[in-house]
């Protein structure tokens, strides 16, 4: 079953080092989102980063991969700088509030993982997102 895990994470793994993920209580961590052509966090995002802090304090062994995404072109260069701005961005945001930075990767996606397919401003403003993966050092 860990293996199944591991192959299905295995893709957002790119520069996360020796680190295995696996699945975390209390589950993945909630996304933020970023406004169009922005790396900066919302203010209402913040709630959400405070809680992933909180949290990550508390479990001292957990390690966090950070995943950027932008709503542009997948195998755009731009995007792929906006998505790892946006993952540094949350990891910033997190090591401010106290996690300390060596738990945290980040990694790159551009616009290449959608989590909406659809050419709408919503489905747009779904995939301008930071997403979090837990896992525990090997």
């Amino acid at each position: 079953v860990i293996l199944a895990v591991l192959a299905l994470v295995a893709p957002s793994l790119a520069g996360f080092g020796n680190r295995a993920v696996a699945p975390a209580a209390p589950g993945p961590l909630s996304s933020v989102y970023f406004a169009g052509g922005t790396t900066e966090i919302r203010p209402r995002d913040m709630g959400i980063l405070d809680a992933h802090a909180v949290w990550l304090r508390g479990e001292g062994k957990r390690i966090v991969l950070i995943e950027g995404h932008s709503d542009g072109p997948g195998d755009s260069v731009f995007s792929r700088e906006v998505g790892e701005q946006r993952a540094k961005s949350a990891k910033a945001y997190l090591v401010s509030k106290g996690v300390v930075s060596d738990r945290i990767t980040t990694v790159s996606h551009g616009g290449g993982r959608p989590a909406c397919g659809e050419k709408t401003p919503t489905c747009r403003a779904l995939n301008r997102r930071a997403t979090f993966s837990m896992g525990v050092p090997p």
